[in-house]
């Protein structure tokens, strides 16, 4: 993949950049060791041209009051109509178009979005936005429906005593609205808000002591089976293999990634920070270009990464940077600068036998990942350290370090970090469907860095499957793999759907090597070119021989001599096998339940499938790879979906 389209004005820039070097300077480069090197090399003379870079942070972030209160008045309307999902995505919209001084507008704005919210019962979003109102300035005179509305909220979740408390600020604040106004308030009302006070004290009293005390969230830990392990060699580099035998349908990793970043069309339908779809959204205060799902969103993405982005997104985006570089930029401005400071001088120096024990936030975990910087061309490393000077000239702009001089050490990181994303880095996807008994199209919304991930190779005949729940990774194996076999993964081209040469060919121009899994260095044909007149048997002599036994469907022959072990497979036994195995009806079953809805009984069916064929076939052989394909079909719909055309209700 490259760093930039030919869209955007980086491209252009590159070429005009690469005009004003000389030949012996362009030798000079070419002869260049080290990242370091090149970056030093290339941020020294990239002044030749930055009149040709616009990159600057953009005045205009977006909000737009005028267009903000016409999206309320249209959600107030709905709401009166009682359209409440309607009502709720036009104040979506108002509440990302207003600018941060109207304080007192989006005071308003937050207190009817969570009246809709609680018509929704999106309780908790409900109480955050009554409580940001008030933060906001919400007119004093009216805070009384506030804390009331709180007060009926936490009633119905049966947080008795925050109920109480809320109450009693709701007298409060009537009283004092009496006092301000210089009005008597109603007795009634109050005597009703008492009333109501003594009850929920009651409750609170009686059920205090059968309740168990609050739970805290638990920090979300990584999972990797412990079946597997990590070994090296030098054809191989670093993979992954089975420390014992493993069947399909195991899960055997569950991981954040390192780093995430969405695509540009959909930085305003997706969370950020977490990249769930927006129900209830949430905004940076000063720019339109990103948002969020929650409050902890918000601020895990305002106060990190987004603070040195903020302004300078739309910029990148018309540069033509590619999720590469946004994602490289990333794994840097999620940490502070302190933080590379001090791991600096051990970088250098890392080991697996250090990097392994390490969480995947931990940037020394991502930074011995293959970057292949020794195969690169120089025209291309060029185009690819004047990359990083861009990144790097974000930072020193956005105020990264503290420091307006450029900063070769940031700068050689990011250029590291465009190598190892290119490499490395995952789509993340979503399935989406236009209504929910259509067939599914699983999308790239986003790129991740899964550093444990990273480390499965590739198979045209892979292993295992992925599939997302927001930014977390699920993997789960489509295929016995035995013990001491390498566990991989697909990098694009499955042997089922395109030839040798052009999966070979792929594979050379994206990730630099020739693949030589057991489907390329056999030659497997593609699912519809498979003769299924010949069914390939597992031959049963002892020990146990992995060479198949051809067997023609039209022959009338009982038994076939094996070519590698001379062995004579009794052909009517396995056939008799997979007769009485009724693998049709238990395919046709495993279909019925994954229509249903029920995926991971669907997917239970699948598995106990292959694994009866697996006893006594040896691939390839398509309905195999079918049980496969309706274990995918299962595991996507188990993550992130997204169906546009829902049938609606009120």
């Amino acid at each position: 993949m490259e760093v930039s389209s030919e869209a955007g004005y980086f491209h252009k820039y590159a070429k005009k950049f690469r005009r004003t070097l000389t030949a012996k300077e362009f030798e000079q480069f070419a002869a260049l060791a080290t990242d370091l090197e090149r970056f030093a090399f290339v941020n020294e003379l990239k002044w030749r041209v930055v009149n040709e870079l616009p990159l600057e942070q953009s005045s205009d972030k977006g909000k737009r009051l005028e267009q903000a209160l016409k999206h309320k008045s249209d959600g107030d309307r709905l709401m009166r109509d009682e359209e409440w999902t309607a009502a709720l995505k036009c104040y979506n919209r108002a509440y990302l178009l207003l600018p941060e001084e109207n304080s007192h507008e989006k005071a308003l704005l937050l207190d009817n979005r969570s009246l809709v919210l609680l018509q929704l019962t999106k309780l908790d979003q409900s109480l955050e936005d009554i409580d940001r109102a008030i933060g906001y300035g919400y007119p004093s005179d009216q805070l009384a429906t506030l804390w009331e509305r709180k007060a009926r909220i936490f009633q119905t979740k049966k947080d008795f005593k925050s109920a109480v408390e809320c109450l009693d600020k709701t007298v409060y604040y009537l009283q004092h609205r009496s006092t301000l106004l210089g009005s008597d308030q109603p007795e009634e009302k109050l005597e009703e808000l008492k009333k109501l006070t003594d009850a929920l004290y009651y409750q609170y009293k009686n059920v205090q002591k059968y309740l168990e005390p609050p739970k805290g969230t638990r920090p979300f830990q990584s999972h990797l089976d412990g079946g597997i392990l990590y070994d090296s060699s030098e054809t191989e580099g670093r993979f992954a293999k089975a420390k014992t035998n493993l069947r399909p349908n195991q899960t055997i990793l569950k991981e954040k990634p390192h780093a995430a970043a969405l695509l540009q069309e959909y930085s305003g339908t997706h969370c950020s920070d977490c990249f769930e779809r927006i129900e209830v959204l949430y905004c940076c205060p000063h720019c339109t270009d990103v948002v969020f799902c929650s409050g902890r969103c918000e601020k895990n993405g305002c106060q990190g990464y987004h603070r040195y982005e903020c302004g300078y997104l739309s910029s990148l985006w018309n540069s033509g940077a590619t999720i590469v570089s946004l994602l490289a930029l990333r794994i840097i401005t999620q940490k502070p600068y302190s933080y590379f400071e001090e791991i600096r001088h051990e970088l250098p120096e890392l080991t697996t036998s250090v990097t392994d024990k390490l969480p995947d936030d931990d940037y020394r975990k991502i930074f011995n990942l293959v970057t292949h910087s020794d195969k690169r061309s120089p025209e291309d490393n060029l185009v690819w350290t004047l990359m990083a000077t861009m990144l790097n000239s974000v930072l020193r702009m956005g105020n990264y370090n503290g420091v307006v001089e450029e900063n070769n050490f940031l700068g050689y990181l990011l250029l590291h970090n465009l190598q190892v994303v290119n490499y490395n880095a995952h789509d993340v996807s979503e399935v989406q469907r236009k209504h929910s008994n259509e067939p599914a199209v699983s999308v790239a919304i986003g790129a991740g860095l899964y550093p444990m991930l990273a480390l499965f190779n590739h198979s045209c005949d892979p292993g295992i499957l992925r599939y997302f729940t927001g930014t977390t990774v699920h993997v789960r194996t489509i295929k016995n793999i035995a013990a001491g076999v390498i566990i991989a993964e697909n990098y694009g081209p499955l042997y089922t759907r395109m030839t040798r040469s052009e999966r070979r060919q792929s594979l050379a121009s994206n990730y630099m090597f020739e693949c030589g899994c057991q489907a390329c260095e056999a030659d497997w044909p593609m699912c519809a070119n498979m003769n299924h007149s010949v069914i390939r048997f597992r031959c049963t002599g002892a020990p146990p021989c992995q060479e198949p036994v051809l067997y023609d469907l039209h022959s009338s022959s009982q038994g076939v001599r094996c070519k590698a072990c001379g062995h004579i497979v009794d052909v009517g036994e396995r056939i008799r096998i997979l007769r009485e195995a009724n693998m049709i009806s238990r395919f046709n079953e495993a279909n019925h339940l994954y229509q249903m809805g029920m995926y991971e009984q669907a997917m239970a069916k699948y598995a106990a499938i292959m694994m009866i064929m697996d006893e006594v076939l040896i691939p390839p052989y398509r309905d195999y790879h079918m049980c496969q394909q309706g274990m995918r079909r299962c595991c996507l719909d188990l993550g992130s979906c997204y169906v546009s055309c829902p049938s609606s209700e009120k």
